[in-house]
Formats: C-alpha cells, structure tokens, sequence
C-alpha cells in the first residue's frame, strides 16, 4: 500500500511538473509578445511574465515556480524573453528538475 501512494505522488507530481513547465513557456511567449509592441519595453516584457506567471490569477502561484526568473531583452529586431529556475519535486530525494525556456516575438515596426 506504501509503495503505491508513493508511486501515485511520484505520477502526481510529474503531472505537476509538466503543467508547470507549460504555464512558463505561456508567460514567456506572452512576455514577448508585450515586450514586441511598437511602445513595448523589455522592463514590460518582464512584468507581464511575472505577471502571467504569478500575478493575481497567475497560472503557477505558490511555492512551486518561486525560483523561477523572467527577463527579457531586445535584440535587433526581436524581443527575447527567457525564464530559467528549478522546479522542486513535493518529496526530498529527488533532484529539482532545471527550466530554461526561450520565447522570441518580433518588434513591430511603426507604419509609414
């Protein structure tokens, strides 16, 4: 019986992790797509990023995603948002697993 509610948590908490990998990978593209408006700044890119990730209704509040970091950058013509941190699993023993997401999104240009 132990050993099945340990596998049941170890399954759970990979289910967790995988959400929690796609809830980054959204407030990273969503940084990006800010930060690439024809008035968008990087300082803005990564404030909606934290937003989306941990702002009222953010899709990962709670202990799981504190470590992770959001910044963003623009570079030429493109804005760079990246989130990089660890994801902890909810038993010791277990390595956290590292997450180093890239979204890019191009800067719109003024219409002439």
């Amino acid at each position: 019986m132990i050993i099945a509610m340990a596998l049941l948590i170890m399954v759970s908490n990979a289910v967790a992790i995988q959400y929690a990998t796609g809830a980054i990978r959204t407030a990273v593209d969503e940084a990006a797509r800010t930060g690439s408006r024809l008035d968008g700044t990087p300082a803005e890119c990564e404030a909606h990023g934290t937003d989306v990730l941990r702002g009222p209704g953010g899709l990962l509040r709670g202990t799981m995603g504190d470590s992770i970091v959001i910044t963003c950058a623009a570079v030429g013509s493109v804005m760079v948002a990246s989130a990089s941190g660890e994801l902890e699993w909810w038993f010791g023993g277990v390595p956290a697993v590292s997450v180093d997401i890239v979204g890019r999104s191009v800067i719109e240009l003024p219409v002439p």
